[in-house]
């Protein structure tokens, strides 16, 4: 699970703060969970470094060497959280290699090969957090290429803890519809769940003792 590139054990002199490595800032869930850990007392206790294909350094799930260069390249870190990967919905007609392709190669292998290079990185008491999503449970016409990612995902995060012997942690949060989500696509967003509400989630995987969980809403 270790790789060729050298871990630092040494902290940034300039801060005592806990530095979490944020991939997918940008995005709904990603800016709220900013929000939350850049506020009030939180912003005492942690500093968040997001990170991107256009970030410095460069991060890209879809490229394990950029990967493992930008943990390099950052020092230490406490924990990672991904709350980015992309994959395609498509129906029984349209379902070929390349219908799986983008999902297995950015949701799936992506956040697996961020959670092996991240892990030899952590302090006792790191985590990392990734994201699946609720058509693990709930599929819908349409979905199977999104629902295999994400059930493949949540088997990994289950298993990946058990190999793990001492108290780093990886975890997985499964979240539901987003009501800005539903309102863009032009449903009703009262079956949804606000971005607030599922960046609170990440900041429990954080902030608990958990282990090989999935935390659904």
């Amino acid at each position: 699970m270790t790789d060729n590139a050298t871990v630092s054990t040494h902290r940034q002199p300039e801060t005592n703060k806990q530095r979490v490595l944020l991939i997918g800032a940008s995005g709904l869930i990603g800016g709220s969970l900013r929000d939350l850990l850049e506020t009030g007392a939180r912003a005492l206790r942690y500093e968040v470094i997001g990170l991107s294909r256009s970030s410095d350094p460069k991060l890209d799930l879809e490229d394990r060497d950029s990967i493992i260069r930008c943990f390099a390249a950052l020092g230490p870190f406490d924990h990672v959280v991904v709350t980015a990967g992309e994959a395609r919905f498509a129906g029984f007609e349209a379902l070929d290699h390349a219908a799986f392709d983008l999902g297995l190669r950015s949701k799936l292998m992506g956040q697996v090969n961020l959670t092996l290079a991240a892990v030899p990185h952590l302090p006792e008491g790191g985590s990392v957090t990734l994201t699946s999503g609720a058509l693990a449970q709930s599929p819908f016409p349409g979905s199977a290429p999104v629902a295999l990612v994400n059930g493949a995902l949540e088997s990994f995060v289950r298993a990946i803890a058990l190999d793990i012997p001492d108290t780093r942690r990886v975890n997985v949060v499964s979240p539901g519809w987003i009501e800005d989500t539903l309102t863009a696509l032009g449903m009703d967003p009262s079956g949804g769940v606000s971005a607030h509400e599922v960046a609170r989630r990440y900041v429990h995987a954080i902030e608990g003792d958990m282990r090989g969980q999935v935390l659904a809403l």
